[in-house]
């Protein structure tokens, strides 16, 4: 029995001292790392994670449904360069016109709001590295898409913002789910 399968089947008061933040979701796979309620902000233990998205596309839509679809998820702010993609996401998921932001900027105005947990970072790889900086220095859990950077410099800007994630018991997962993909294994 995989984790996934474990957890969901545990009756909800056995997870009370715990709160999962989910490191890529879906058929292919899934990945929790499990997070100190204090960690997150002082919230409740079973508390929701409450997530940020940066970069509202197709693939930022696609792994917000994943999140949505795991339950222990508030989709609250939305950040995207372009206006119509935050509209598009922000109404699907119900998120406050007040929660959506735009421009290159948009997402440090959504880590300024203060109402986000944890963040993914779905944006184009160009942006990872600072946007997962940022995220880190603002407390937050981080969920960054692949690739993680364009150059080694933004690798190792990266690799700097996973250890400062850990040094302040943080999350910082890497969205990486091709090895457990049945298909990537049929083929292989």
């Amino acid at each position: 029995m995989n984790p996934s399968q474990r957890n969901a089947s545990q009756d909800p008061q056995d997870n009370v001292s715990r709160r999962g933040f989910l490191a890529g979701a879906g058929a292919a796979a899934a990945a929790v790392a499990v997070v100190r309620p204090q960690a997150a902000r002082g919230a409740q233990a079973n508390a929701k994670v409450n997530l940020g998205v940066i970069g509202c596309g197709g693939r930022g839509t696609w792994i917000t449904d994943l999140f949505a679809q795991h339950g222990g998820y508030n989709i609250v702010a939305a950040a995207d360069y372009f206006e119509d993609q935050v509209t598009r996401f922000g109404d699907k998921f119900q998120i406050k016109p007040n929660l959506r932001f735009t421009g290159l900027n948009g997402y440090r105005r959504m880590l300024d709001a203060g109402v986000v947990d944890a963040i993914a970072i779905e944006s184009p790889p160009y942006f990872h590295p600072e946007q997962a900086a940022a995220g880190v220095e603002a407390g937050c859990h981080v969920y960054v898409a692949k690739p993680i950077a364009v150059d080694v410099p933004g690798c190792k800007t990266i690799e700097a913002s996973g250890k400062a994630a850990t040094g302040k018991q943080l999350c910082f997962l890497v969205d990486f789910q091709t090895r457990t993909d049945p298909y990537y294994i049929e083929s292989v």
